[in-house]
C-alpha cells in the first residue's frame, strides 16, 4: 500500500502516532552520551542533519524536534519559569513534543490553537481569535507569521488576548537581507512557492522583523539565547548559532 494512500485513509491523529513509533524505534540506533535534547531527555551519540540546506546537528532522532524548539523550551524552563508560574499560556501552531511537556504541568492553564493542525486543541484563525481581551500571560508562536496572509492582524489580535504584563514569545526565520520581501502579485501557490521558497509562505521575514513587530503595539527585545551558553553547551544541546527568541511586551495604549 503506498504512502498516498495511507495518508487518505489513517486519520491524522493515527499518522502521527505511527510516526512516532517509527521515531522511537529508530532513535535506539543513535544512542550515545554526545548530545542530549532536553525535550525528550534523550542521549544521544549525534544529532541528525535537517533542512534544505541540510544544516548538521540539527534534529533530534527521538522526538523529531530541532534547534529552535530546544532552544524555547530551554528559555522556558530556565528564564519563565513555565514549570513554577500559574500562567495561562496560548500556544500557537503547536509543536507536539512541547504541546506533551506543556500539557502535563499542573500549573498552566493551556490553551494550543491552529487553524487546521490535528493536534491543536482548538481551530482557529490567528487574525480573528475568538478568546476574550487580555486573556493570557504567555504565548508561544513560533514560525508561523510568515504563513498568515495578514501578519499585521494577527499581531494586533495576539496584542488583544495578551495581558497588559504578558508575553508574547516569536521566532521567525529571516533573511540576510535588510527588509522583509513582499510580493502582493505572488497569490497562487506555485507563485508564492517561486517568490519565497514555500507554497504556504506570504513573506520572507528580513532583518526588520523585530520593527515589524514592534509597529503592532509591542516592545521588542531580541534574545540570542544560544548565546549564554558555553560553545560545549550548545554544541551538547544541539542550539545552533542563528535562532533568535524575540520577547515581545504590549506597549500600553496612549489616552487620547
Amino acid at each position: 500500500m503506498s504512502l498516498l494512500l495511507l495518508k487518505k485513509i489513517l486519520p491524522a491523529h493515527t499518522r502521527l502516532s505511527l510516526r512516532k513509533l517509527f521515531w522511537l524505534s529508530r532513535s535506539w540506533l543513535y544512542l550515545g552520551n554526545k548530545v542530549y535534547c532536553p525535550l525528550c531527555e534523550g542521549s544521544f551519540r549525534t544529532f541528525l542533519p535537517f533542512g534544505s540546506e541540510r544544516r548538521p546537528q540539527a534534529l533530534c532522532p527521538r522526538c523529531h524536534t530541532v534547534e529552535r524548539h530546544r532552544l524555547l523550551w530551554l528559555y522556558l524552563q530556565e528564564q519563565v519559569s513555565i514549570a513554577e508560574r500559574p500562567l495561562e499560556v496560548l500556544h500557537m501552531a503547536p509543536e507536539p513534543i512541547l504541546q506533551q511537556r506543556l500539557k502535563r504541568l499542573l500549573n498552566l492553564k493551556y490553551r494550543s490553537a491552529d487553524l487546521t493542525s490535528p493536534v491543536a486543541m482548538d481551530h482557529v484563525d490567528i487574525q480573528a481569535l475568538p478568546y476574550p481581551d487580555a486573556t493570557f500571560d504567555l504565548i508561544l508562536c513560533s514560525h508561523v507569521l510568515a504563513h498568515v496572509p495578514d501578519d499585521q492582524k494577527a499581531l494586533r489580535e495576539l496584542r488583544r488576548v495578551l495581558k497588559p504584563t504578558g508575553r508574547l514569545l516569536l521566532q521567525a526565520r529571516l533573511t540576510l537581507s535588510a527588509a522583509t520581501l513582499e510580493k502582493p502579485d505572488a497569490v497562487t501557490p506555485q507563485q508564492r512557492l517561486q517568490a519565497y521558497g514555500q507554497a504556504d509562505r506570504y513573506r520572507n521575514y528580513g532583518q526588520d522583523f523585530a520593527q515589524r513587530v514592534a509597529a503592532e503595539g509591542f516592545k521588542v527585545e531580541a534574545v540570542e539565547y544560544a548565546q549564554t551558553f558555553a560553545p560545549e553547551d550548545q554544541a551538547r544541546l544541539g542550539l545552533g548559532q542563528k535562532e533568535v527568541i524575540f520577547v515581545a511586551s504590549p506597549e500600553p495604549h496612549e489616552v487620547s
